[in-house]
């Protein structure tokens, strides 16, 4: 029992460590959008990360993670040349809030989730089926604790008034870096 204990708190280990610049995306998130569809669509997007994993791992050969992975960064590319696009046109001044959407929220996150896929997917698939069980419990509690997290550090974040406001000019840029660092710093390196 202490083993798989202690399996489900490496397992959440690992998913906090590769998901903490998703915590810094959805503090963001929150900032411009309402909280509820920020929470909604990382939650989303985690459970979606974590049923994959489990699902590859389970078909998994021990041939590796899928060289196309990688591809996921051309997502938050597109959005984040599409947003530098609509600056330049002047479409700038539309309401993000009312474009939110949950599933434009768990696209952003399962584009910056390769690397918890990448680190869940061999854990899960060199582990027996109780230690599947103990490490997806475990991830998902770790998940959990993130939403917890960005749910109380969000309002303090609001705090800091019109100034982070305006940083969501910059937002499309930092989808563009996302996308070229995921798509630089992934499987398709070997391609």
């Amino acid at each position: 029992m202490l083993d798989h204990v202690l399996f489900a708190a490496s397992a959440g280990l690992a998913m906090i460590s590769t998901n903490l610049d998703n915590l810094a995306v959805l503090l963001g998130l929150i900032l411009i959008i309402e909280q509820r569809r920020a929470i909604a669509g990382f939650a989303v997007a985690k459970a979606m990360v974590l049923s994959l994993a489990m699902i590859v791992a389970i078909g998994l050969d021990q041939s590796g993670i899928p060289e196309w992975i990688g591809y996921l960064g051309v997502i938050p590319l597109v959005f984040g040349l599409r947003g530098i696009w609509q600056q330049y046109r002047g479409d700038a001044g539309e309401d993000i809030s009312a474009k939110g959407a949950v599933s434009s929220v768990v696209t952003l996150f399962l584009s910056l989730s390769v690397d918890s896929f990448a680190v869940m997917t061999p854990l899960l698939a060199d582990s027996t089926p109780s230690f599947r069980l103990a490490a997806l419990l475990g991830a998902a509690v770790a998940a959990f604790l993130l939403v917890a997290v960005a749910a109380w550090g969000a309002p303090r974040a609001k705090s800091l008034g019109p100034q982070v406001a305006r940083l969501d000019r910059i937002a499309p840029y930092v989808m563009v870096c996302v996308g070229l660092y995921i798509l630089f710093n992934s499987p398709t390196d070997l391609l």
